[in-house]
């Protein structure tokens, strides 16, 4: 009898039982997405849960230990998927907008900025022309020298000349020029075995990563194509403003705190105060230029255009800096009309180029306007654009743009940028950028583009990222706004913009700011430890109908701010009567009159 049951049958029809029951169970349970990930990532800020800790994406043990234990959504990171030309915010996009479309394309200038030397090139006799020079006297002041009406040598950088004719002013334009400076005779670093390249930054100020996809069409296709350049779709920013995002590049320091209390953690106080910041010179600080130039290179920061730059001089290498301010700072379509320039500019100099690294940033998105009602536009104000290229001789010989590929498909921050361009400078190239494996460079909080990141995963909770600048994406319901815990919500955040002006002594300077009503709350599904985790949007009453963002937790019934608070609106010049760019947001000055 016992061999005549069909034994096969019944282990297929009990291994069939056994999958439809894990199956029920699976789809009740969260689901997992299995990332590579290389090398070891130490928590950087936060206690990172045991389970992650030295396990990669191929260990058996992976998903089954992560499935009998509980865990917090802030411990995964669900990067955010969308299209950059979403119907809602297509109502802001004007692709035709161009502030020169009224502008006078066939002038020419009158004078001309040449070898340091000016000269009238005008065929009109009856002009008149002087020029003077501007030198930086301070942040907020320029040192001009005496009208010069002797066309010939000048020494300065940048040369103001102004033509009169019949003695009225007819003409005026502002020359710019790289001055040429002695040689460094001798690197103070030993840089003879090292395989050195250029490497060109060009950030332009408030460009995100959907925008610079919708407005640079031409330069991204040729910098993607023709390149070999790598866009990161989940850079992720860490400070609010340019400052608190540049600073971090610049010197890998930062400027705000990290509030931890959602995880029952310590705030993590900025490296730097801002009274540090503020009224301290950085002299004494390392920086990335003089780090640069300790390696024999030539270092060049402008905060505009610098033409000729990339060919000056040819006998030593070259960190150059680009910072465009102005150019999309204050609108969706800002940087539309500068397609073909950068275009036009990646192709001249390519060949240059192709033999350079070539850094393609932004610092924040656009930070003010209607365009962040919509979720393209909340999210790019978190999410600024980055884009690299590497020397085509590296594309060829080694795997480094594969790692730049993989890297890409992850949450990345500033201070992972920062790692890259010091790991170009001091460490790839003292191997010949043969170096494959997750490393972390002393004292730096971010970890190379050109190699294997660390395994661990990457989200805002292990990161060095303040929680309201999070892009990882998490469930939300919006909540009614009249009820009375969205009123205690937003009296809430009107009290922590209060406090802010309080602990920097500006309350003779601004008014006091009241709540008027509730814009916008979401609640997160899940709580976390206890505490129910809100974000919220509120207007002050008049006069200053401010805007403000953050997130808040309840818990016990009572009411925390966590983290920055943003201002969501602009504010123009209603806080001109205060200097200080922290406290500025937060202001509405009791005098408008100046």
């Amino acid at each position: 009898m016992i061999q005549t049951i069909p034994w096969g049958a019944v282990v297929i029809s009990g291994c069939m039982i056994v999958y439809v029951i894990f199956l029920g169970f699976a789809s009740y349970s969260p689901s997992f997405e299995n990332k590579n990930f290389y090398g070891e990532y130490p928590a950087i800020a936060g206690n990172l849960p045991s389970i992650y800790r030295g396990m990669r994406s191929d260990d058996s043990n992976l998903n089954s230990s992560i499935s009998t234990v509980s865990y917090d959504p802030w411990d995964l990171c669900d990067l955010p998927k969308y299209d950059v030309w979403d119907e809602e915010i297509i109502l802001y996009v004007n692709p035709n907008k161009d502030p020169l479309k009224d502008c006078d394309r066939t002038f020419k200038p009158f004078t001309e900025l040449k070898n340091s030397s000016w000269r009238v090139v005008s065929l009109n006799k009856n002009l008149e022309c002087k020029t003077r020079c501007h030198r930086r006297k301070s942040e907020r002041q320029n040192e001009i020298s005496k009208w010069n009406f002797t066309q010939g040598p000048v020494d300065c950088e940048f040369l103001e000349a102004v033509c009169s004719e019949n003695k009225e002013d007819v003409y005026g334009y502002l020359h710019s020029q790289v001055i040429p400076k002695p040689p460094i005779e001798k690197p103070k670093i030993d840089t003879a075995g090292l395989m050195q390249f250029d490497v060109f930054v060009i950030l332009l100020d408030s460009l995100s990563y959907s925008q610079g996809k919708r407005s640079l069409p031409r330069t991204l296709s040729y910098f993607t194509n023709h390149m070999d350049g790598v866009i990161f779709p989940y850079m992720n920013k860490i400070g609010e403003n340019s400052r608190p995002n540049g600073i971090p590049i610049w010197f890998g320091k930062s400027l705000e705190k990290i509030d931890r209390s959602l995880f029952d953690e310590e705030v993590i106080p900025p490296d730097w105060s801002h009274k540090y910041f503020c009224k301290t010179f950085k002299d004494n600080e390392t920086n990335i230029f003089s780090e640069f130039h300790d390696y024999g290179y030539r270092t060049l920061l402008a905060e505009d255009w610098a033409e000729g730059t990339m060919n000056w001089p040819n006998y030593q290498k070259k960190f150059g800096w680009v910072w465009a301010i102005d150019l999309g700072h204050n609108s969706e379509n800002g940087f539309t009309h500068a397609d073909k320039d950068f275009h036009n500019f990646l192709i001249e100099h390519r060949k240059k180029l192709d033999n350079s690294f070539v850094f393609l940033l932004g610092d924040h998105g656009l930070r003010f306007g209607g365009v962040r009602n919509t979720f393209v536009g909340a999210l790019d104000v978190n999410n600024p654009f980055t884009a690299i290229s590497i020397p085509k001789v590296l594309r060829n010989t080694t795997n480094i743009l594969e790692y730049v590929a993989e890297n890409a498909k992850n949450i990345q921050s500033h201070y992972d940028t920062r790692a890259t361009i010091l790991d170009i400078m001091k460490y790839q190239s003292a191997k010949s950028f043969t170096e494959t494996e997750a490393r972390q460079f002393p004292e730096e909080k971010g970890y190379s583009y050109i190699r294997k990141q660390p395994s661990t995963p990457r989200n805002c909770r292990n990161m060095p990222i303040p929680l309201e600048y999070c892009i990882c994406q998490f469930k939300k319901s919006k909540v009614p706004r009249n009820t009375k815990t969205a009123k205690e919500i937003g009296k809430a955040l009107a009290f922590a913009v209060n406090t802010q002006i309080e602990d920097g002594n500006f309350t003779g300077n601004c008014i006091k700011m009241e709540w008027e009503k509730t814009l916008s709350l979401e609640m997160y599904d899940h709580q976390f430890k206890g505490a129910t985790l809100y974000t919220v949007t509120a207007q002050m009453k008049e006069p200053s109908k401010a805007e403000f963002k953050s997130n808040v937790k309840i818990v016990d019934g009572k009411i925390k701010v966590l983290g920055m608070v943003e201002r969501s609106n602009r504010y123009g010049k209603t806080a001109d009567c205060i200097k200080s760019e922290y406290h500025r947001p937060y202001c509405y000055c009791k005098n408008q009159n100046g």
